[in-house]
């Protein structure tokens, strides 16, 4: 009878153990997967928090037209045939800029749906090799208005350093740099939560680090 007992209570004790195993093997993997969930959920919103830079395909072949009389100003010209002169050698450049601009308004599009499109394409693949040949896609696309762009650019600083004195000459290429600064993108902006948590995983690391 004790012996009987005993292999009763052996049995339920294993069978119970075992109901315990399976109960803790079902908790690791209901854990693991609202753990994974998470990960996922927070990634997504991640990215859709963060604004992408703004494509500007005109820029990125170097379209850019100036203010004669804001040029003028900085540039602190006084007499008045200088300032004619001035005033038309910008506009005949810009006109040329323009007459580009409009010719080429196509390509432009063209280059904007290419960017949108490889963009979209790296977020869903991860893959950011395909950007090397984007990047080659999108000069070819662009060289040959940049190419003219330049040669505008060219006529109007030799029409400028004609009638201008190198004083006058340098505060313009100054004037034009600070314009050109002016119209390139800002870095996006990441998320408020992405940054404390880049900190605070820095700081982790630096504690890490430290030694007592």
């Amino acid at each position: 009878m004790p012996f009987t007992c005993v292999i009763i209570f052996t049995f339920t004790t294993k069978k119970n153990y075992n109901k315990l195993l399976i109960r803790i093997i079902k908790m690791k993997l209901l854990k693991n997967y609202i753990l994974v969930t998470f990960f996922l959920t927070f990634t997504t919103v991640l990215l859709s928090q963060q604004k992408a830079p703004k494509v500007n395909p005109e820029l990125m072949a170097g379209i850019i037209m100036y203010d004669a009389d804001e040029a003028i100003k900085k540039i602190k010209i006084k007499k008045e045939p200088q300032k004619f002169s001035t005033f038309k050698a910008i506009s005949f450049y810009n006109n040329k800029i323009n007459e580009i601009k409009t010719f080429n308004y196509l390509v432009f599009n063209d280059v904007k749906s290419f960017i949108t499109k490889k963009t979209n394409e790296v977020k869903l693949t991860n893959d950011y090799r395909s950007m090397k040949e984007a990047r080659l896609k999108i000069q070819e696309m662009l060289d040959p208005i940049r190419s003219k762009v330049k040669v505008q650019d060219s006529i109007l600083n030799t029409n400028l350093e004609k009638e201008l004195t190198a004083k006058q000459y340098k505060k313009w290429v100054k004037y034009k740099k600070i314009q050109l600064k002016k119209l390139q993108p800002k870095a996006p902006e990441r998320p408020q939560s992405q940054r404390n948590s880049q900190g605070i995983g820095r700081r982790g690391q630096g504690q890490g680090q430290r030694r007592y």
